[in-house]
């Protein structure tokens, strides 16, 4: 029997900031990305990825966006939401990868993203956000709820979906889209990212 393996355990109350940054967000992963498009009251467009993003219900259907403040200066994301109550989240694919890292920088305040990284916006369906045109797929969100998250810097955005859109090449007869064709992108530690891979199915097992 093979010896088992060394584990460290560490107290996160004993790391500082950035050590334990780096790893929880080595150890959760990957972790889909949330490339989100709002705009202000005065209609400045604005477009940045976060990776602290996940479904969170079905009936209805419910996104979750974590944002943290900048230097102490709330995200230009999270001010646009608080005005327009709405936001338009795209699946970053492997084609639109570079884009999205360049619309991850630090830009000043009012700055337009999809100018910078050389995208072309279009008009959301239900929402006023503009939309990236080529993105595979984008959800159009309506915000339910900004609820900050105590000690932190973060507040968390919880915008139902109202509306869907998503490359025909991408969706299977059941409706549902093939990963194969949408190619996402998941964030690592760092700078890493990763594509797809191997896709294997395990079906879940019943009790009969």
């Amino acid at each position: 029997m093979a010896a088992p393996e060394l584990i460290r355990s560490i107290d996160p109350d004993a790391l500082d900031g950035g050590t334990l940054y780096r790893l929880c967000t080595s150890l959760v992963v990957p972790r889909p990305i949330a490339w989100v498009s709002t705009i202000s009251a005065k209609g400045l467009p604005n477009l940045a990825p976060f990776s602290f993003f996940n479904a969170i219900s079905d009936q209805p259907a419910v996104l979750m966006v974590s944002i943290g403040a900048r230097r102490d200066r709330e995200k230009d994301t999270l001010q646009n939401i608080r005005q327009t109550h709405c936001f338009a989240v795209h699946v970053v694919d492997e084609r639109l990868a570079g884009a999205m890292n360049i619309t991850a920088t630090d830009y000043p305040p009012g700055t337009n993203e999809f100018e910078a990284a050389g995208l072309s916006a279009m008009p959301c369906s239900r929402i006023v956000a503009p939309r990236v045109r080529d993105a595979a797929a984008c959800l159009e969100c309506e915000l339910m709820e900004l609820i900050p998250v105590r000690g932190t810097s973060f507040c968390m955005a919880l915008g139902r979906v109202v509306m869907v859109h998503v490359q025909e090449r991408c969706l299977g007869p059941s409706g549902a889209a093939m990963a194969q064709a949408l190619r996402p992108v998941g964030k690592l530690a760092l700078n890493d990212y990763t594509p797809l891979g191997e896709v294997f199915e395990l079906v879940r097992p019943r009790l009969e």
